[in-house]
């Protein structure tokens, strides 16, 4: 403050003596310029950077704008993205959806119900299990429950909005079956029947043939006879080992499962009346 009241005062008495003769005014001027030159160069030093400062701010404010919109672009993208995979896993779910009903085919499409499993018994395998559809939803007891890859269980008991179920590998589970390429060959399977001969059987189904003299391999596929709970035709697994017991004179088959019963998520109920 004081430096600019000295400025004007110099300029005053410059302005004067200009006024008054021209060598006093030469002599003030020289003085002027003694005097204002390193302060010109000062002033002109500071003045460029405020420039220099004042262009970085509006240079940080523009780039902090175009980090906003580049964030905001990038979030849009994720949805997209997002939306993208919801898309194509709940094609999936209708995918497999439409392989089930291919095993019931007389049901209407408005009398199956799309559910998801939300809780387990303990351990690796899904034997038995709680779905997010009740009696509210259409689901009734010993209703049928599907994957898109076979048979999974039954419905063994109903709440309004949750039924619970066990699968076809629980030890109180029995389903009969029929072999696929050969029809007359029947048998059924019963996980709590023991066999020997059959190690590692976790994950697994143990069944039996009716008949010792069906000649059935490795490789055969089975599906549901109709017999008992379950509709015809579902498919149930394939055929990984044949051993025969000639003391109970059955034939003992273990079947590797088309169902993940290490993982179920999605499944379709059906009421067996309604596929009758």
């Amino acid at each position: 403050m004081i430096a600019i009241v000295a400025i004007a005062i110099i300029l005053i008495l410059i302005i004067s003596f200009s006024l008054a003769g021209s060598a006093a005014a030469r002599f003030m001027s020289s003085i002027g310029i003694e005097i204002f030159s390193p302060m010109e160069k000062t002033a002109g030093g500071f003045f460029s950077g405020i420039s220099s400062n004042a262009d970085g701010i509006f240079s940080y404010g523009k780039n902090m704008k175009e980090l906003a919109r580049l964030k905001k672009e990038n979030q849009e993208l994720k949805k997209q993205v997002i939306e993208l995979d919801l898309s194509q896993e709940e094609l999936m779910e209708l995918t497999d959806l439409k392989r089930s009903l291919n095993y019931v085919q007389n049901v209407p499409v408005k009398n199956y119900v799309s559910s998801k499993v939300i809780a387990k018994n303990d351990g690796n395998m899904y034997e038995s299990f709680v779905i997010d559809a009740g009696s509210n939803d259409g689901v009734e007891n010993e209703s049928i429950v599907l994957t898109g890859d076979g048979l999974a269980g039954i419905v063994y008991e109903v709440s309004k909005n949750y039924s619970k179920a066990i699968s076809i590998i629980n030890y109180k589970s029995a389903v009969s079956f029929k072999v696929l390429r050969k029809p007359d060959y029947m048998g059924v399977i019963r996980k709590n029947i023991t066999v020997d001969t059959f190690e590692d059987s976790e994950g697994f189904l143990v069944g039996y043939m009716f008949d010792m003299d069906y000649d059935v391999s490795p490789g055969d596929m089975l599906v549901t006879s109709g017999l008992g709970m379950y509709t015809e035709g579902i498919p149930i697994g394939e055929i990984q080992q044949v051993e025969e017991d000639k003391k109970s004179l059955v034939k003992n088959v273990k079947v590797k499962p088309y169902v993940d019963f290490k993982n179920i998520d999605k499944v379709m109920v059906v009421s067996p009346e309604r596929i009758r």
